[in-house]
């Protein structure tokens, strides 16, 4: 009885995500713009900045805010001049630009096989527990808002671990199935066998 061989192939090469591409936000740059952004009436501004030992220039804008307030900023990518948050350095030597200009940056998320699996875990991370499947959980916490927080996050996690448990079925059953199948065919290929 022989078992289907799984990742037959050349392995993939690991997709650089948005998680693991170096990046400067806006956060990080705030104290550093010429002119300062922060208590005056400027919306714009540039930060000059030392990427790789090469000097860059990054223009910063402020949009103003509905309700007042000193402004949203942004910085503005290089390449396409849109406003957002993060800029990445997506290889060596290169610019920093915005996700669509540093070649379709995508989140990590995006790449899983099992969504659900990565949905459990970030509920027990949130959780404060052990990220394995179906081990134990804290205990409550006695504060009224922050047991409200728990059992909301408990009733997703039940629900999550039940969708996983449902698919963990599923695989088993048609393993077995194939099983059968795969011994089926075994034993009538040794009657041919046997009969010549």
């Amino acid at each position: 009885m022989s078992l289907p061989v799984f990742g037959k192939g050349r392995p993939r090469k690991p997709r650089p995500t948005v998680e693991t591409t170096p990046r400067i936000g806006v956060r990080e740059i705030q104290g550093a713009a010429q002119p300062p952004l922060s208590g005056s009436r400027a919306r714009e501004a540039t930060v000059s900045i030392l990427v790789n030992g090469k000097p860059e220039t990054i223009d910063v804008v402020c949009d103003p805010r509905n309700y007042g307030g000193d402004g949203q900023r942004f910085l503005l990518c290089v390449m396409c001049s849109r406003k957002v948050q993060h800029l990445y350095l997506p290889r060596e030597g290169e610019r920093l630009a915005c996700r669509r200009c540093a070649g379709r940056l995508t989140y990590a998320s995006q790449h899983t096989r099992s969504r659900g699996l990565h949905r459990a875990r970030d509920l027990r991370r949130k959780l404060g527990a052990s990220e394995e499947l179906l081990s134990p959980l804290p205990p409550r916490p006695r504060q009224h808002m922050a047991a409200a927080k728990y059992d909301r996050l408990v009733a997703q996690l039940v629900a999550a671990e039940a969708v996983i448990a449902a698919q963990l079925r599923d695989m088993v059953v048609r393993v077995r199935r194939r099983l059968k199948h795969d011994r089926h065919r075994d034993r009538d290929s040794n009657r041919t066998r046997t009969a010549r």
